[in-house]
C-alpha cells in the first residue's frame, strides 16, 4: 500500500505472509468459496493477495484511511523507475478473488463484495509484454539505467521462469524448484480445479494459463538443513572450490532410495498452498531411529520436494489437465542427485537446462517481446532442450511405496497440526 505521494504505507505483505486466516474464513462465510471460485478460478487461502488486503482494512484502519494505491513489490520498483503505475494479468490473478479468470479483468461485483476500492488499482491491466512506460531522470539515478530505456510490465516469477525454458504450449509443465516449489502446466484450454492455482501465463496471456501447485518450502528446505545442521559441510566448502550442497548431495549420493525407511514432509511454514490448502499443516520427519545418519536426513529432506511434485502432477491430471513434458528449471535443478531422484519419484523423464537460467532470462525474452526485437517463439533459438534425466524402473517402484505413505501422513496429521496450532 502506498500514499497519495507513493510512499509505503506499511511494510509489505508477502505470499508467505499467511496472517489472514480470520479473513479467509470471513470470506468464505459471507461470499462464499463457490462464487469466488466461479469467477476467478481460484478458492479463498491466506495465501492470495485479497484477503491480506482484508486483513489490512480490518486491523490497521489507520493505514487503510492512508492508502491511494495498493501495489505489487516490483509494481512499485516500476514506478520508481518510470513514475507509471502498472500491473500486468498474472499479477492481477495472483491477488485472487478480485480478478475475473474468464473476462482477464477485475471484478467490481467481487471488489464490492469485498469492500476493496476499485480505484486501488490500476484502470488498465497490461500483458506481460507491454511497454509500460520509460526509465525516467530519476530512475536513472536510482539504478544507472539509461534514462528513457524502455520498460516492460513482466510479471509473476514462476510463469517467467517457465517461459525461459521454453514453456508456451499445453501440456507444458515446469517444476520451479527455488525458495518455494512451483509445479505450474500451461494450458490453451481453462480448466479449473479446486485443488490448483490459475493466473494467467506471461505469453498469450489473453489466451492462455499458467496453473500450478507445490511446496512453499522447497530450496528454503535444503537451505535450512545446510545452515541449521551442516556446519562442518560449510566450514570445507568455505576452504575449498565445493559448495556445501554438493558435499552433501555426495552424501546422500550413498543413501538408499526411500532413505531406509525415512519420510520428510516439506512444509516448514505454517500452513500450506495449493494443493493442500492448510491453515495448519506443518513439517515432519517420520520414521527416524538411531540407525539413521545425517545422510539420511538430507536425502528425506530431497525426496520430501519430489513427492511434492508427484503430487502435482496427480492433482493435475485429476483435473484433465495434460502434461506432455516436464522441465525443471531454477536452483534445485542444478543438483544431478536431486533431478535423479524426482526422475525416479514421478517415473518420468524430465528435462532440464545446464545452468537453469530461470526468471532473469524470461523477463529479457518479455522485454524483447515487447520493444518488437524478438518474439515469444525466439526463446527457441536461446535455449535448448536437450539434456534429460530418465527414471529407473526399479526406484521408482521403491518410491511408489513411500509416496502412498507420504501422501497418507498428510491425511493422518492434519488433525494434529490443527491441535498444534492451538497449542503454540
Amino acid at each position: 500500500p502506498v500514499d497519495k505521494e507513493f510512499r509505503p504505507v506499511r511494510p509489505a505483505i508477502i505470499w508467505m505472509d499467511r496472517r489472514a486466516i480470520e479473513e479467509t474464513e470471513l470470506i468464505k462465510r459471507e461470499i462464499g468459496e463457490d462464487e469466488i471460485f466461479k469467477k476467478t478460478g481460484n478458492v479463498i487461502d491466506p495465501y492470495y493477495g485479497f484477503p491480506k488486503i482484508v486483513w489490512i482494512k480490518r486491523h490497521e484502519p489507520r493505514n487503510w484511511e492512508r492508502i491511494h494505491k495498493l501495489m505489487t513489490i516490483y509494481g512499485y520498483v516500476i514506478y520508481k523507475l518510470t513514475d507509471v503505475n502498472c500491473i500486468d494479468h498474472s499479477s492481477a490473478g495472483n491477488i485472487g478473488g478480485i480478478y475475473d479468470i474468464h473476462k482477464r479483468d477485475w471484478s467490481e461485483e467481487l471488489m464490492d463484495e469485498l469492500g476493496i476500492p476499485r480505484q486501488y488499482f490500476p484502470e488498465k491491466i497490461n500483458c506481460s509484454k507491454d511497454v509500460i512506460g520509460e526509465i525516467t531522470e530519476e530512475g536513472e539515478k536510482l539504478t544507472g539505467l539509461k534514462k528513457g530505456t524502455p520498460v516492460v510490465a513482466g510479471g509473476i516469477d514462476a510463469p517467467v521462469s517457465a517461459l525461459s525454458v521454453t514453456a508456451l504450449n499445453d501440456g507444458d509443465l515446469t517444476s520451479m524448484i527455488g525458495t518455494s516449489m512451483c509445479n505450474g502446466v500451461i494450458q490453451d484450454k481453462l480448466r479449473l480445479s479446486k485443488k490448483i492455482v490459475t493466473l494467467p501465463h506471461v505469453a498469450y496471456d489473453i489466451d492462455k494459463v499458467y496453473s500450478h501447485s507445490g511446496v512453499a518450502t522447497a530450496g528454503a528446505v535444503v537451505r535450512w538443513f545446510r545452515d541449521m545442521l551442516s556446519q562442518h559441510e560449510k566450514i570445507v566448502a568455505e576452504n575449498s572450490n565445493i559448495s556445501a550442497y554438493t558435499i552433501l548431495d555426495k552424501m546422500a549420493e550413498k543413501i538408499r532410495p526411500g532413505a531406509d525407511g525415512l519420510i520428510f514432509t516439506p512444509h516448514m511454514i505454517v500452513g500450506e498452498r495449493a494443493p493442500f490448502w492448510s491453515m495448519n499443516m506443518r513439517s515432519c520427519l517420520f520414521g527416524l531411529t538411531i540407525s539413521h545418519t545425517k545422510a539420511h536426513i538430507y536425502r528425506a529432506f530431497l525426496e520430501s520436494v519430489a513427492y511434492a511434485l508427484k503430487h502435482s502432477i496427480e492433482v493435475a491430471r485429476e483435473a484433465d489437465i495434460p502434461i506432455k513434458r516436464i522441465i525443471l528449471v531454477d536452483g534445485g535443478a542444478k543438483s544431478p542427485i536431486w533431478r535423479k531422484i524426482m526422475a525416479d519419484v514421478t517415473g518420468q523423464e524430465l528435462f532440464f537446462v545446464e545452468g537453469a537460467p530461470g526468471a532473469p532470462l524470461g523477463d529479457a525474452l518479455l522485454a524483447g517481446v515487447g520493444t518488437g526485437y524478438l518474439k515469444y517463439e525466439s526463446i527457441y533459438d536461446w535455449v535448448k532442450l536437450d539434456q534429460s534425466v530418465k527414471p529407473t524402473l526399479e526406484n521408482t517402484k521403491i518410491y511408489d511405496r513411500f509416496y502412498m505413505l507420504y501422501v497418507k501422513l498428510h491425511e493422518v496429521l492434519e488433525e494434529c497440526y490443527a491441535l498444534a496450532s492451538k497449542v503454540y
